[in-house]
């Protein structure tokens, strides 16, 4: 019998975050249950097959021989404005969904609402400094999936403990988790426009 979990188990098993997983899942490289749980055996092999720079997380199988990158960007020596650039895009797009995610809580909103804003900036700011990239011709993220993984980085983990003890409320990350991979949102996610 599969072993099947929560995407946010899956994503703590990997040690990524979730809008990683997610972007797994839109790239075809998870296997769920008809009720969206993880078939964790299925999704591993094909995590397994693909390249270390194309999944990030920790590696399964063959490209487990490569070592992640650190979590702080490289900064390219050379004057290359590119490079520049995407370092500095990977900045913010690294920030700016745990400061969505508390700038909800601080102003009232509910956790379910600090999560969705977390995940949805975090994947939109990648998405739009990716599309500027490529136009620009970087020919790294052109080739990779997203500016954080030309990069190797991961997206950063808001501090849902603490910010679930600012909204007054017990945390459960697969509740959210659930809650959110329900929404319009994740189901057919809108294409920004810039």
């Amino acid at each position: 019998m599969a072993t099947i979990e929560t995407r946010a188990a899956f994503a703590r098993r990997h040690g990524v975050n979730r809008s990683t997983v997610g972007r797994w899942e839109t790239k075809g490289s998870l296997v769920l249950t008809v009720d969206g749980l993880v078939n964790v055996e299925a999704s591993e092999q094909l995590l397994g097959s693909r390249a270390q720079t194309y999944r990030g997380g920790k590696a399964k199988g063959p490209s487990a021989q490569a070592a992640r990158k650190p979590t702080q960007p490289y900064l390219d020596p050379s004057p290359n404005p590119l490079s520049l650039a995407r370092t500095g895009l990977a900045e913010v797009i690294r920030a700016i969904g745990p400061y969505a995610a508390r700038m909800a809580v601080e102003f009232g909103a509910p956790l379910e609402v600090a999560y969705g804003l977390d995940l949805a900036v975090a994947v939109e700011a990648d998405e739009i400094a990716t599309r500027f990239l490529v136009q620009h011709g970087d020919t790294a993220v052109a080739q990779s999936h997203g500016t954080l993984a030309s990069m190797g980085l991961d997206f950063a983990e808001a501090d849902w403990k603490s910010l679930a003890e600012v909204a007054g409320v017990l945390l459960d990350l697969d509740a959210l988790d659930t809650w959110f991979t329900a929404t319009d949102y994740w189901l057919a996610p809108p294409k920004a426009s810039a």
